[in-house]
C-alpha cells in the first residue's frame, strides 16, 4: 500500500469480512528495490467490530493515551508488533504518523 504524496493524514484499512480475534500486526518496508527507501516509522491502530459505527483507538488497559507502535527503521527488517491485549474486530485501520520519504507499507494482521 502506498499513500498519495498529497495525503496529509494517510491511513489504510483492512476489512476482515467478519469479526476476528487479533493479536498484532507485522509490517514490511517497500520491497521492490525502489531507489527511495520508503517505509512507515510509527503508526496507531483503530478498530471496530461488525455492526459498530465508530472506530476505537487501541490503548492498553488502564491507559488513557493512544498506543503508538514503532514500525520499520530500514528497508531490510520485518517488524512484529504484538498486542498485549487482544482485540475483536472486523475492520482494522493503521493511521500513519511518521514515515521515510513516502507512506508505504506492507502488512499482515495476526489472528489468534
Amino acid at each position: 500500500w502506498v499513500a498519495e504524496n498529497s495525503d496529509q493524514t494517510p491511513w489504510v484499512e483492512i476489512d476482515l469480512l467478519e469479526d476476528k480475534l487479533i493479536g498484532g500486526v507485522v509490517t514490511w518496508p517497500r520491497g521492490d528495490g525502489y531507489k527511495e527507501h520508503q517505509y512507515v516509522k510509527t503508526f496507531n491502530i483503530q478498530y471496530r467490530a461488525e455492526g459498530e459505527a465508530i472506530f476505537e483507538y487501541y490503548m492498553e488497559s488502564g491507559n488513557i493515551v493512544v498506543s503508538t507502535f514503532v514500525g520499520n527503521e530500514n528497508v531490510q527488517d520485518i517488524v512484529l508488533n504484538g498486542f498485549p491485549e487482544k482485540i475483536i474486530a472486523r475492520h482494522v485501520r493503521l493511521n500513519i504518523l511518521t514515515f521515510n520519504n513516502n507512506p508505504t507499507i506492507r502488512l499482515e494482521i495476526l489472528g489468534c
